[in-house]
C-alpha cells in the first residue's frame, strides 16, 4: 500500500498535525472577528433557546435579505482555503457528510437550532416520500440553479394527508421559510451545483418524525424526533435482544409514563417479549385508557394476541387490574 509521505512523516512526528489544526483555529478566529459573523453564532445561542426570529436581527437579516449570507459565507471560504492551502493536512472543524452527489457541512449547534451549508451537484432527484418534523427551518439558497417544489401536507385522516405542491426555480437568491410539520423543500433537477445556508431549530417537545408516500398519502414511517429518544429507544431495543428480563417492570413504566408516542410504544413491545405477563398487563391497561393515543393501536393489538393465545384472557383475568 502506498502512504503518501506527508501522511507518513506523522508517524514519526506529529508537531505537523498540531500546527496545521492550530491554523484552523486561526482561521475560524479571523472569520469570527469579520462583522457579523460573531452577532451571528452569538444570536444562533438566543435562537437555539427559543427566542423568535425576529428579536436576533442577524439571523434575520441572513435569513430574509439577500447579500448578507453570501458575504458571511464568502469570508468562511477565503479564510479555510486560504488556511488548508498552507496546510494541506488540516481539517476544518466541521462535520460533513458527503454521499457523492449531496453534501451537509454543519457549522454550528446551539440548543434546538443549527446552522448549515448545504450543496447539491447537478442532476436529476427523485423522491418517493416526505417527511414532516416538529420544526421550522429557514433556507438562504447562495448559488447555483435548479427546479423544486415546496409540498404542503393537510391532515387527511390518522395516518394520509393529501399533499400540494408550489413549483419554483431557485437561482440563488431565494430565501424561503418552512413550517416543517407541513411543509417541505424538494429539489428535483439541479443545472448548478445549488448552494443553501439553512437554519433549523426543533419544537420544544417534538413530536415523532413522519414520512409519507407521495403518490398516496399514506403513512409510510414514523421514527423519533430527537437523538436523545432514539438513543433510549436503541438501548431498549438491546435489552431486548440481551433478553433482560428483568428490565420488564421498568419498560412498563416507560411504556405508561414517558412522553414520547415512539418510545412507549418500543417500551411496550419489548415487555411483552421480554415478560408476557407483565406486558399484556400493561398493553391492557394502555388499551383501556381512552384519552391516550396509544389505546387504538393498543387495543389492535390486544385483540390480535387474545386472537392467537386465548391463554392471555385467564391472564388478564387473573392477573391484571381493571
Amino acid at each position: 500500500m502506498d502512504v503518501n509521505p506527508e501522511i507518513a512523516a506523522l508517524r514519526r512526528d506529529r508537531s505537523p498535525q498540531r500546527d496545521a489544526q492550530t491554523a484552523m483555529e486561526r482561521a475560524r478566529m479571523a472569520w469570527r472577528a469579520e462583522p457579523g459573523a460573531d452577532a451571528m453564532l452569538s444570536e444562533l445561542q438566543r435562537y437555539g433557546a427559543g427566542a423568535p426570529l425576529e428579536h436576533c436581527p442577524q439571523l434575520e437579516t441572513i435569513f430574509t435579505e439577500c447579500g448578507e449570507a453570501e458575504r458571511l459565507m464568502r469570508l468562511l471560504s477565503q479564510h479555510y482555503c486560504a488556511a488548508i492551502r498552507a496546510n494541506p493536512i488540516g481539517h476544518p472543524p466541521f462535520r460533513t457528510g458527503f454521499d457523492g452527489r449531496a453534501s451537509s457541512t454543519l457549522l454550528a449547534r446551539s440548543g434546538r437550532a443549527q446552522l448549515m451549508v448545504q450543496t447539491r451537484e447537478p442532476g436529476t432527484y427523485g423522491a418517493e416520500s416526505i417527511t414532516l418534523s416538529d420544526a421550522t427551518r429557514y433556507d438562504a439558497v447562495l448559488a447555483g440553479r435548479a427546479e423544486a417544489r415546496i409540498l404542503r401536507a393537510h391532515s387527511a385522516g390518522e395516518d394520509r394527508v393529501d399533499i400540494s405542491a408550489q413549483a419554483m426555480v431557485l437561482t440563488g437568491k431565494e430565501r424561503i421559510a418552512l413550517d416543517r410539520t407541513s411543509e417541505t423543500l424538494v429539489v428535483d433537477v439541479v443545472e448548478r451545483r445549488l448552494v443553501t445556508l439553512q437554519l433549523m431549530r426543533d419544537a420544544a417537545d417534538p413530536e415523532p418524525k413522519r414520512s409519507f408516500n407521495l403518490k398516496t398519502g399514506r403513512l409510510v414511517s414514523q421514527s423519533a424526533a430527537s437523538v436523545a429518544i432514539s438513543r433510549q429507544e436503541a438501548m431498549i431495543a438491546l435489552l431486548g435482544r440481551m433478553g433482560r428480563r428483568d428490565a420488564a417492570p421498568e419498560l412498563a413504566r416507560i411504556a405508561l409514563a414517558a412522553k414520547d408516542v415512539s418510545l412507549r410504544w418500543q417500551a411496550l413491545r419489548e415487555c411483552i417479549a421480554l415478560d408476557s405477563a407483565c406486558g399484556f398487563c400493561t398493553l391492557a391497561r394502555v388499551a383501556r385508557t381512552g384519552d391516550d393515543p396509544l389505546a387504538a393501536a393498543a387495543g389492535a393489538l390486544r385483540a390480535q394476541l387474545l386472537e392467537t393465545y386465548p391463554e392471555f384472557a385467564r391472564l388478564e383475568a387473573d392477573r391484571c387490574p381493571a
